[in-house]
């Protein structure tokens, strides 16, 4: 009964009867606390509608080609396509097309800062190793090779140097007189290091 006099105190939320444990609680469990909170939510949303009548909200706005009817959800991806705010097709177009350009410039940028950060690592490797990265990856690449690759890498490499034989030779000569003093002293300990070497091997 509405008007009945209780001599504890009951939970506040509508449809339930049961005392609550101390005059601090409101609800007498946390099951009625959470409906009472879900209740209390559903009538603050309605009530942004509330003046367009008891089907209120945007359901009721819509034509009556409605979501609830026709929608077609394409599944897989989460697109869906609805119907009840018409929008003219050559905007569809343009947002598609600035997307597809978006997510290409996104890639591409992406792209750039891992290629920069590369070239960096790149020379800061250098600097501090005295085998450069290049041929790291170059030796680790050749000992994964089969024998088959092996062969036909050599044979590329033959066919390479024999179709530009000047081009390899004018850019060596430049290389050379570019740093002449360093290939002078390589030189000199490649010949200081044979001469030991056969004074051993003949043994005076």
């Amino acid at each position: 009964m509405e008007n009945e006099v209780v001599s504890y105190l009951r939970c506040a939320c509508p449809k339930c009867k049961k005392p609550v444990a101390s005059k601090a609680r409101k609800y007498c469990s946390d099951k009625c606390l959470k409906k009472a909170m879900t209740l209390r939510n559903m009538e603050a949303y309605r009530g942004v509608y509330s003046e367009f009548g008891e089907n209120s909200g945007p359901r009721s706005m819509v034509s009556e080609s409605s979501i609830r009817k026709n929608e077609t959800h394409v599944t897989g991806n989460g697109e869906f396509v609805v119907d009840d705010y018409p929008v003219d097709p050559d905007i569809f177009a343009i947002a598609e097309a600035n997307h597809e350009q978006y997510v290409l410039d996104r890639n591409e940028y992406e792209a750039r800062v891992v290629i920069d950060g590369l070239e960096v690592f790149i020379k800061e490797y250098n600097k501090h190793h005295d085998v450069s990265y290049e041929t790291v990856q170059s030796k680790k690449h050749e000992a994964n090779l089969t024998e088959d690759q092996r062969v036909g890498r050599s044979v590329k490499a033959k066919e390479y140097q024999e179709k530009n034989k000047e081009r390899i030779r004018a850019k060596q000569k430049a290389n050379y007189y570019a740093n002449l003093e360093k290939y002078r002293k390589k030189h000199r300990d490649y010949y200081h290091k044979n001469k030991c070497l056969k004074k051993k091997i003949s043994g005076s």
